[in-house]
């Protein structure tokens, strides 16, 4: 469940606080040679016992060999998308603490603090780095348009308040990364870990922080319409699946009145068009139904597992009063270097 009011945390994170935490910094990459080594170097100046891992999806550039320079372990994802690429950062790293970042080096390396606080203290298992830019020329016209569509869309569709849908700055407990469900190979991924959040009631925090350019020479891989497209679509299935009454209720609604309206026009006073029209919207409001009734079914069963989720210890941390969960995570490297 998202959090609609961001307070700041009751404390101010600090090496200390997290010294004893395996931390991961996850880097998607695909052709980021000239921003790949600034972005590990400035995290690693932040947390330098961070494990850093680049997720390669198929550069034909230098971005493997700096990753490699710079001390990180290198996870070669063949599927082109990066929904591919973030699943496949799920199944294979371990570790306490996960940071989610994009390798282009618009993002503030300095906020991880801010986007640490909500997790250390409990109040969430997933924290948004909600994009402010820095000027005008940091977000493409046609991009800013499209996400705020995809935002006013999800908040309707789900009932939530978010400002940044399609943010690549975030950081995940354990229990959160090995309890959520990814199916899309794009960049549609990002919607679809947002709204599996909110239907498997994670906390989710977003934070404001400073989104910057691009370097000169370097570009998005986002296709403004392709993927716009492709995004629109998750929220439709996402729609159909969770939440299936309405989807079909607004299906059937639609062939009621599209029917009713054709049937006047082609074919008027034809009973058997009529009765076709009206079997198939309560057809369709049947299977909303049914579905719903699935859905209510498979919440619970999910619900129950999480409760007897066996990877969860509680633990004191050093700062009065706050219980965090901590899992026991040892990384599977050799299970890395030869995916």
């Amino acid at each position: 469940m998202q959090s609609k009011n961001f307070k700041k945390s009751a404390i101010n994170v600090t090496l200390d606080d997290i010294a004893h935490f395996k931390i991961a910094l996850l880097l998607p990459c695909l052709n980021e040679e000239l921003t790949l080594a600034k972005v590990i170097r400035d995290f690693r100046a932040e947390i330098p016992h961070l494990d850093i891992y680049v997720f390669d999806n198929g550069s034909t550039d230098r971005s493997r060999a700096i990753a490699y320079e710079e001390g990180a372990e290198v996870v070669v994802v063949p599927r082109r998308g990066k929904g591919n690429v973030v699943r496949r950062m799920f199944e294979a790293v371990e570790s306490d603490i996960y940071i989610m970042v994009d390798s282009d080096a618009t993002y503030d390396p300095k906020g991880i603090w801010k986007l640490l606080e909500p997790i250390l203290a409990g109040e969430a298992e997933m924290t948004v780095g909600s994009r402010v830019a820095e000027s005008s020329s940091a977000y493409r016209k046609f991009h800013q348009f499209g996400n705020q569509l995809i935002i006013r869309m999800i908040n309707t569709i789900f009932n939530s308040s978010f400002s940044d849908i399609c943010s690549g700055y975030r950081v995940m407990t354990h229990y959160f990364v090995k309890n959520i469900p990814l199916l899309r190979k794009g960049f549609e991924v990002e919607t679809e870990l947002t709204v599996y959040s909110l239907m498997n009631e994670f906390q989710i925090k977003e934070i404001p922080l400073s989104y910057g350019e691009r370097p000169e020479n370097s570009h998005s891989k986002l296709k403004t319409f392709s993927d716009g497209y492709k995004v629109l679509l998750t929220i439709i299935w996402l729609m159909r699946d969770l939440r299936p009454l309405l989807f079909f209720s607004i299906v059937s609604l639609s062939l009621v009145i599209l029917g009713a309206l054709a049937i006047e026009s082609i074919v008027p006073n034809n009973v058997f068009c009529q009765m076709l029209v009206a079997v198939s919207a309560v057809g369709f409001l049947i299977t909303g139904l049914i579905l719903n009734t699935l859905n209510v079914k498979f919440s619970e069963l999910q619900v129950l597992y999480r409760r007897q989720y066996k990877g969860r210890r509680s633990i004191l941390n050093i700062k009065p009063n706050i219980i965090l969960e901590e899992e026991a995570c040892k990384p599977n490297l050799s299970a890395l270097r030869t995916a």
